[in-house]
């Protein structure tokens, strides 16, 4: 009595292709999606909630003795400057957000580190010059309900906001 060896032959092809498509396209392209929404709303968050990003500083200029001292920096200039960058592209602004601003501080291109490979990353930044400064030092505003760490308090605070944005955009 002979037993004949079978052969079955299991082809993987299309599970492969379809795990590649998954690795390579379509969950980049949804981190990318959640990380723009995410991005967003902390960006949105550190200029509209409380503390709120600051309009202009204490003696930042005004009437004085009947002429007007400004320093060549319109109030809203801080808000205006923000922008977020998701793996290095420009996505949103709040150049709206920015009263009386000209929006001349809103940064053009991603100034960060560079993006590894199958890594991914969302940046806001507010560009204005003195932005550190209104988030770590001058206490004093002059509107109210703005104050320092504008960004700061709002990243930690509601961080798990954020990453429930980002989570809900990748779930397959």
């Amino acid at each position: 009595m002979s037993l004949k060896s079978q052969q079955m032959h299991l082809d993987m092809s299309e599970v492969t292709r379809n795990l590649t498509r998954l690795n390579v396209v379509i969950m980049p392209a949804k981190i990318r999606m959640g990380l723009t929404g995410a991005g967003n709303r902390f960006m949105v968050d550190a200029v509209v909630e409380s503390p709120t990003t600051p309009i202009k500083r204490p003696g930042y200029g005004g009437w004085s003795g009947g002429i007007w001292t400004a320093s060549g920096r319109h109030a809203g200039e801080l808000r205006a400057s923000g922008a977020l960058f998701v793996d290095g592209v420009k996505k949103r602004t709040t150049v709206h957000y920015g009263e009386m601003a000209t929006g001349v501080y809103q940064p053009t291109v991603y100034g960060g580190t560079p993006i590894l490979p199958m890594s991914h990353e969302a940046c806001v930044v507010f560009n204005a010059p003195y932005a550190a400064e209104q988030e770590l030092q001058w206490p004093e505003k002059t509107q109210e309900g703005a104050g320092m760490h504008f960004m700061s308090e709002k990243l930690y605070g509601n961080a798990p906001i954020y990453m429930g944005i980002l989570a809900r955009a990748i779930r397959l």
